[in-house]
């Protein structure tokens, strides 16, 4: 046996670790389409519009707007783009730090 794992097996069997001491939590990676058909929904709502109106007003189908808001469709940016325009705001799209807990 070599000095050095003479050394390894001498110093780390004393070394033992706590369950409570070692942080296994891992951040949840969050779902950003779900975020996404939540922020519909909400500002649709917010405006009195129903999902017929909303499809209307930005030219693409009700059926596309239900199924963006039921999470079966991923939107497109240019998707979002209409249907911010059509509740009157604008499309901001960022790139943020995680928050670290």
């Amino acid at each position: 046996m070599s000095d050095f794992q003479k050394y390894l097996d001498e110093n780390l069997s004393s070394v033992s670790l706590n369950k409570d001491d070692v942080s296994a939590e891992v951040p949840e990676d969050y779902d950003i389409f779900k975020e996404i058909r939540d922020m519909i929904a909400a500002r649709r709502r917010d405006s009195h519009m129903t999902q017929k109106e909303l499809a209307a007003k930005c030219g693409i189908t009700q059926a596309y707007i239900s199924n963006m808001e039921k999470g079966i469709s991923k939107p497109t940016i240019e998707s979002l783009k209409k249907i911010a325009d059509a509740l009157g705001m604008r499309l901001v799209v960022e790139f943020v730090g995680r928050e670290v807990e």
